[in-house]
């Protein structure tokens, strides 16, 4: 009778948990009820938002650490843009009734492990920073395409509720970004003619033909 009296004792607590469960798993369905597809639109434009809030202070950086002076005009011209499509992204969320976040979001940039950053750190020559830069633009860019063309199909599907004007805003933005992405594809042979010389030159052994260098660009 004891070891019985015991196990209903378990049982019933075990169940009492399982209620618990259950009942913080209803709370979480019912406030995920409670957000309207208004709401839900005005986060996602937010989480855009972040990304171009990171992405102007970037762009300025770039801008500053660039000695090249066709990447520094289209870093300007793109910087000018960004800026747009940040007001843009505002103006849409006011709309839906969302407040604009001045929060900045993480830039997907992909990192080395330590002893490989140190090891490139150590060796990397001012050619090699800016090309460094040039290839986390167009990584940058990249994510940026994905996010507004993801964007740009969420908008649709909740267009039969919230209107379709965020589309061709969005589609703007993707624009914009995708020129962006075509210029960095095509000026990547020349930014490597332009800066192999210096690059070449810090390497023992390594004869330099072209006449070009990194010093001269600047």
């Amino acid at each position: 009778l004891l070891e019985r009296n015991k196990w209903l004792v378990g049982k019933n607590q075990h169940l009492k948990e399982q209620i618990k469960v259950l009942q913080k798993k209803e709370t979480k369905v019912q406030k995920l009820k409670n957000i309207t597809i208004q709401d839900k639109l005005a986060l996602y434009l937010n989480d855009a938002l972040s990304i171009e809030n990171a992405a102007i202070e970037r762009l300025q950086s770039r801008i500053r650490q660039t000695r090249l002076q066709d990447s520094k005009e289209q870093l300007q011209h793109h910087l000018e843009e960004t800026r747009e499509q940040q007001n843009r992204l505002k103006q849409l969320i006011s709309t839906l009734g969302g407040k604009p976040t001045a929060d900045k979001g993480h830039l997907p940039i992909p990192s080395s492990s330590k002893s490989i950053e140190n090891s490139l750190r150590k060796h990397m020559t001012d050619a090699e920073v800016e090309l460094r830069g040039a290839k986390e633009d167009a990584i940058v860019e990249s994510a940026e395409i994905v996010l507004y063309d993801t964007l740009i199909q969420l908008a649709q599907k909740a267009s039969t509720e919230v209107g379709g004007d965020a589309i061709p805003i969005l589609t703007q933005n993707l624009d914009e970004e995708r020129a962006m992405m075509d210029w960095i594809k095509a000026n990547t042979p020349v930014l490597i003619t332009q800066l192999w010389p210096d690059i070449a030159a810090s390497v023992v052994g390594t004869e330099v033909i072209e006449d070009i260098s990194y010093a001269e660009a600047g």
